[in-house]
């Protein structure tokens, strides 16, 4: 089953650890807008993020050990997190694995940004923990630019487009390679998503990208609700 895994310590100790991710209230300070969940086997998910939603169920509570939830709609319910705690020297050592991708179709497709979701959420967590300032970075609004694309050594080449977004609109298609979006360059996604931030629906801003040996560039409107691809 393919997936996702992010190891990493923070400085506190492991109850307070287990509360940011096992308390709704303290969960969301970091990882969504509203979050609810009961840490006890059979026990409900659900969280709102930037348009988004999900429901789900607790599979398996082990206090200040491990907690593990399904999530997703009908078919789909299958996306897994699993979130362990170890004590350490420097804190509490925690791994989250977020797997699933691989059981529904096109799922593997997201891997990428989900990775990069995570990290952003994670540099949240830490910061929470080690100031009590919620951030809320990772959860701030961003309209999808209508594809999905991938980092690659020569930069963020498109994946997918979907009809009438962002991307089709300003002329995007699969294998191109982005140099610029809105006037400034990107080379990753994480500066990708940094602009899109920065702008909402109806804005327009202008793609310069490489296609066939040849730069290119095209415009297009941000929508609401758009997605990856």
């Amino acid at each position: 089953m393919t997936g996702i895994e992010k190891t990493f310590t923070v400085a506190v100790p492991v109850a307070r650890a287990w509360t940011a991710f096992a308390d709704g209230n303290e969960r969301a300070k970091w990882e969504a807008e509203t979050y609810e969940i009961e840490p006890i086997a059979g026990g409900l998910v659900h969280w709102t993020l930037a348009g988004h939603e999900a429901t789900g169920r607790v599979e398996e509570a082990v206090p200040e050990k491990l907690l593990r939830h399904v999530e997703g709609d009908g078919p789909h319910m299958n996306c897994e997190i699993t979130v362990t705690f170890e004590a350490v020297d420097e804190g509490t050592r925690i791994t989250i694995t977020h797997a699933g991708f691989g059981d529904a179709e096109n799922w593997d497709e997201w891997i990428e940004a989900t990775s990069l979701g995570w990290s952003q959420a994670i540099a949240d967590l830490v910061l929470y923990l080690d100031t009590g300032v919620p951030a809320r970075r990772f959860t701030r609004r961003m309209e999808p630019p209508g594809m999905r694309a991938t980092d690659t050594p020569a930069g963020i080449v498109v994946q997918t487009v979907l009809p009438g977004g962002l991307a089709d609109q300003a002329g995007l298609q699969p294998d191109d390679i982005l140099l610029t979006v809105g006037g400034a360059p990107v080379f990753t996604l994480p500066e990708l998503w940094v602009l899109l931030r920065e702008h909402t629906v109806g804005d327009h801003l202008e793609f310069e990208y490489v296609r066939d040996g040849e730069r290119r560039t095209g415009k297009g409107a941000m929508l609401a609700g758009a997605i990856w691809g």
